[in-house]
């Protein structure tokens, strides 16, 4: 329209002519198409080297490599043992949400290594929160396998102009590449499999079991409607007597209740039926409940431990520095004095925070054999 000529390194094209207009079209098409394979290329060699286990990628908590690209537990005893106290947690919990409270209240927090940066490698401790123990629970290199292909692009999702959109998650039979006993393990590969089953069946969908909630019902989630085969749900009136309802067909399909139960008739009937199996073995269990809370003390006690070593390290090296330096140089001494005071008062803080967290080993005892 505006005779604007074209050039590259082979000539100059006028776009106005035919010619020229149908040879600008070809070299374009052919580019396209050479783009393309080498996408292609470099997606089936990233492929390719993932299959063989040597695709590198960010590693999660409780993991270092090494400069041979070696993977091995992280170095630091405190960083696996809150990995290994996660998983155990929830195998003894069973809710994410449960686990996330026991972490706050017993003041546990994450060994992060630093991913980029001039503190490259170094150790930070930072709170717990939801998404990063989801993760550690979804990750299947915490079984000791090696996988690809977890989050997938779906074409369908994906948003014109943001190449990075679209991503979703995939089922394991659709991964890439997966590859078992590639990496130390904190758990079982059967162990794995449980964790994404529980987290499955603790979804609020009316096919899953769901998560333990508050309130009396004590049979939430477990009762099956012996007419419709659904799964009945839990009332309550006035937030104090509560019954069992199969309300399926009413809700979906506009008929009829199937039936209704009164929960506390129910519940009473069911406790006394575990309580009747469980009599016999009760001394057994009384036992083994309190070698459980003693266990359990003794870990966080370790986990305290560590932490106060940590600290006291800490303060002992700022106090080094601030006697090797010479006591002329005020501008420097001044600055470590108060680097040294900092440690110092780290460290009484978190003796206070164990004594007021965790109960002395006597009361402990006593509350543990009542």
């Amino acid at each position: 329209m505006f005779k604007t000529l074209i050039a590259d390194l082979d000539g100059v094209y006028d776009a106005s002519n035919y010619n020229d207009r149908l040879l600008l079209g070809l070299k374009g098409t052919m580019s396209e198409a050479e783009l393309h394979m080498i996408k292609q290329r470099m997606v089936q060699g990233k492929l390719n080297k993932a299959q063989r286990g040597e695709l590198n990628f960010l590693l999660p908590t409780g993991y270092i490599r090494r400069p041979s690209g070696e993977v091995v537990f992280d170095p630091d005893e405190q960083v696996q043992q809150v990995v290994r106290l996660i998983f155990r947690k929830f195998e003894e919990l069973g809710t994410l949400n449960a686990v996330l409270r026991y972490l706050v209240k017993n003041d546990i927090q994450f060994g992060i290594r630093v991913a980029t940066g001039l503190n490259k490698g170094d150790l930070e401790w930072h709170r717990p929160n939801r998404m990063t123990l989801q993760n550690l629970l979804k990750n299947p290199l915490y079984a000791g396998a090696y996988a690809y292909g977890r989050r997938q692009i779906d074409p369908r999702k994906q948003q014109a102009g943001r190449p990075s959109t679209g991503r979703v998650v995939v089922e394991p039979d659709n991964w890439h590449v997966l590859l078992p006993d590639c990496y130390p393990a904190y758990i079982s590969w059967e162990q794995y499999q449980w964790n994404l089953a529980r987290l499955k069946s603790n979804q609020a969908r009316a096919e899953e079991l769901g998560a333990v909630r508050y309130g009396s019902a004590i049979l939430s989630g477990l009762l099956i409607c012996g007419k419709c085969g659904c799964r009945m749900v839990v009332q309550y009136a006035q937030g104090q007597h509560h019954r069992y309802v199969c309300c399926r067909q009413a809700v979906d399909y506009g008929g009829e209740k199937c039936q209704q139960l009164a929960g506390a008739t129910l519940d009473k009937f069911v406790s006394q039926q575990v309580l009747q199996a469980l009599e016999p073995a009760a001394l057994e269990l009384s036992l083994e409940a309190a070698s459980h809370l003693e266990q359990e003390r003794y870990q966080l006690d370790q986990l305290w431990q560590k932490r106060l070593e940590r600290a006291a390290f800490e303060a002992e090296r700022a106090g080094r520095h601030y006697r090797l330096v010479e006591p002329e140089n005020r501008l420097v001494a001044r600055q470590l004095a108060l680097e040294w005071e900092e440690k110092l008062a780290l460290q009484q803080s978190l003796r206070e925070d164990k004594s007021a967290i965790l109960p002395s080993a006597t009361s402990f005892a006593l509350k543990s054999r009542a």
